[in-house]
């Protein structure tokens, strides 16, 4: 397998655990899976980029009150940052 198609592979198995963990937070109630989307991709890039959980706090903050317009405190989105960086930890441990 070319790496092009190992990575894109690897994405999608990232993604979609992520999704569910996204999804876990239960940001609206009875929204469809999709709905964050965005953020999934968002963390996942930065993730990818070598972020760190501030970085990563700091992009969830921003995302989810400019974007989505929650008004949500500093130390929520840090705690979500947290949660994201400790499945990453997880799912990379060799």
């Amino acid at each position: 397998m070319n790496q092009k198609k190992k990575l894109n592979k690897e994405y999608k198995v990232h993604f979609s655990s992520l999704r569910d963990l996204i999804n876990s937070w239960n940001l609206i109630p009875e929204s469809p899976p999709d709905e964050f989307d965005s953020i999934n991709h968002m963390c996942l890039s930065l993730l990818y980029r070598g972020a760190d959980r501030i970085k990563l706090g700091a992009a969830l903050y921003h995302e989810l009150t400019t974007n989505y317009g929650y008004s949500v405190e500093k130390h929520s989105t840090d705690v979500l940052a947290k949660q994201v960086f400790q499945w990453w930890l997880t799912i990379n441990k060799v």
